[in-house]
């Protein structure tokens, strides 16, 4: 076997990416055995993608950073109060309808109600319950953003009407105007403030 040819092939590079047809992967690990010198090599091409992606790399945005960060973050908390758990699309409102239970259970067959869950330099959120409608709005310096837990809701934000029922979830952009009506009440949800520059 000319290993020069074989090295020079891009096989190695292939097997360093994982892109190999499981045959071809384990004839590859036949060679390495067969041909200790192949490790080096292959040392050097793991060396010189990690270089390439590193220079390469490219940082994500605030906003798709937040997401990212937010996601991951949802899939591993333990609820606490004082804890800050930033709701998002993906946040599962079984645990907060739990979170309630366990800390505000008088929300629970509340009419209204409205109290402070968490507040940071970054997110403010509080839980709210509401038997009327929320008066139109808008924010210059903070995102709104809300789970509805419990009741449904008819959310105009600009000129665009969508409904909201349990896990259904919402941000409000900048400088918008929007309102919430109370369609089956009273509405239970984790209403969320966020900085915008934070």
């Amino acid at each position: 076997m000319n290993l020069q040819t074989y090295i020079e092939s891009g096989i190695l590079e292939l097997y360093v990416l994982n892109m190999l047809d499981e045959t071809t992967y384990n004839e590859v690990q036949d060679c390495i055995l067969k041909y200790p010198e192949l490790t080096g090599e292959i040392a050097s091409i793991e060396k010189a993608l990690e270089n390439y992606a590193l220079q390469n790399a490219v940082e994500p945005s605030a906003a798709l950073k937040a997401k990212i960060e937010q996601a991951l973050f949802t899939t591993s908390i333990n609820f606490s109060q004082g804890e800050v758990v930033p709701i998002n699309e993906l946040s599962d409102y079984h645990k907060w309808l739990d979170f309630v239970s366990a800390y505000f259970p008088e929300a629970l067959n509340a009419e209204n109600f409205a109290e402070l869950v968490t507040d940071d330099q970054r997110i403010k959120q509080v839980l709210v319950v509401s038997s009327f409608d929320i008066d139109e709005e808008s924010h210059a310096d903070e995102y709104e953003s809300f789970l509805i837990l419990k009741g449904r809701c008819r959310c105009t934000v600009d000129n665009e009407v969508f409904y909201l029922e349990p896990g259904g979830y919402t941000q409000i952009p900048l400088n918008t105007n929007h309102r919430v009506e109370i369609i089956e009440g009273p509405v239970m949800a984790i209403v969320q403030y966020r900085t915008a520059f934070s």
